[in-house]
């Protein structure tokens, strides 16, 4: 039987070997088809997926990363650490997760296996597939696709999207078998969160890399291999399924912390005759937020923060400081919540003159007003 220490190790070098721009996962799999399994089935949406046996529970990764084109990966080793020669993203962010549910398959782990595409412009493959697609059989899905070495999240975007109970017995799996794991409610937007209005359990593992969307990305693929190891030793199907999806549960804070900064949400509501160039994003009293919901035929909510009551939501849209904004713009590429996505991705590290570059290239369009006092208040972050 393969190694498991190899198979990670060229398994992982193998997929991250090109940057993969939402669009061209198609050409990706091209190139590295024989490494999925030979039942491998493309949805309706242009999702990948595989199933193995009866099993309650979803294994999820995508497939595409941040990049503007579609080129060749230089690695370079650093002892545990792979990384890139500085002129592109590694791609860790998910080929790390990947390669967890690949040796997973490889050892005919039951579950159902999706490769989503579009998780990097606002969770497009998996966001068609939550609403047209029957999965209310299944109990949990887990995105492999967190930074670090230790999280499993029990909070994603606004909201609790899986139990502590659920995250405790995972935690208690993994760490029994030589990991350090603990549940986190710091987490941001990944695929699975689009699951989170009927799924019980929706939530994202660390897998190990870190400065994910930079051309310092790299990945610890000593923790990769133990992680890989582990997850074909876990009782997926024992543990328990407690979150009841119609009760919703905000994050325990609001805003975003990176390091002395603090942001509020940046899909601020705005009277358009008082903007002048980014200060309407800081000079609101009350910062209102869309939060993302994946019923079908259902609007989303809108939400703002008032202080001692958290997030209410707003049930009279038309306020005096609200804005409504133009739906071709507000869903251009992410579905919604654009410049929260692009904050919530890009700003928990020092921003760089790289980072600008690919925010400017793949997810703003510049000869648009607000797109264009976004990008200049970015400009202001840089270091």
């Amino acid at each position: 039987m393969t190694d498991v220490k190899d198979f990670v190790f060229e398994t992982f070098l193998r997929l991250t070997s090109m940057t993969v721009p939402y669009g061209f996962e198609d050409n990706f799999m091209d190139e590295v088809r024989k490494l999925f399994p030979k039942g491998l089935e493309k949805d309706a949406h242009g999702n990948y997926f595989y199933k193995i046996g009866e099993s309650r529970t979803i294994f999820a990764s995508h497939l595409d990363t941040v990049s503007k084109d579609f080129v060749k990966v230089t690695h370079v080793l650093d002892g545990d650490l792979i990384r890139t020669d500085g002129k592109t993203t590694l791609g860790a962010d998910d080929k790390a997760g990947t390669t967890v549910m690949l040796w997973m398959i490889q050892n005919n782990v039951p579950g159902l296996y999706y490769f989503f595409i579009g998780e990097e412009v606002g969770c497009i493959g998996s966001g068609f597939a939550s609403k047209h697609e029957d999965f209310k059989e299944y109990d949990r899905i887990l995105s492999f696709d967190r930074r670090g070495t230790g999280s499993i999240i029990t909070h994603q975007s606004c909201g609790r999207s899986c139990s502590d109970s659920f995250a405790d017995a995972l935690c208690n799996e993994f760490n029994f078998l030589g990991l350090d794991y603990s549940k986190d409610s710091g987490g941001v937007y990944t695929d699975s969160a689009e699951f989170a209005d009927y799924i019980q359990e929706c939530t994202n593992v660390s897998v190990g890399y870190y400065k994910e969307h930079t051309t310092n990305e790299h990945q610890d693929i000593a923790h990769l291999t133990a992680l890989a190891e582990a997850c074909v030793q876990v009782d997926w199907e024992g543990l328990p399924t407690k979150r009841n999806p119609m009760i919703y549960e905000a994050k325990p804070y609001s805003g975003y912390n990176y390091g002395k900064k603090t942001y509020s949400t940046c899909d601020d509501w705005y009277d358009e005759d008082e903007v002048d160039g980014w200060e309407f994003f800081k000079s609101q009293s009350k910062k209102h937020k869309t939060r993302r919901s994946n019923k079908k035929n259902k609007e989303p909510k809108r939400m703002y923060y008032d202080g001692a009551n958290g997030l209410v939501e707003i049930t009279t849209p038309e306020t005096d400081n609200s804005f409504d904004f133009d739906e071709e713009r507000y869903n251009h590429q992410t579905g919604g919540d654009k410049y929260s996505w692009v904050m919530d991705k890009f700003l928990d590290h020092d921003l760089t003159i790289a980072d600008l570059e690919i925010i400017a290239e793949q997810y703003l369009d510049l000869s648009t007003q607000y797109d264009r006092y976004f990008y200049e208040y970015l400009q202001e972050q840089v270091v």
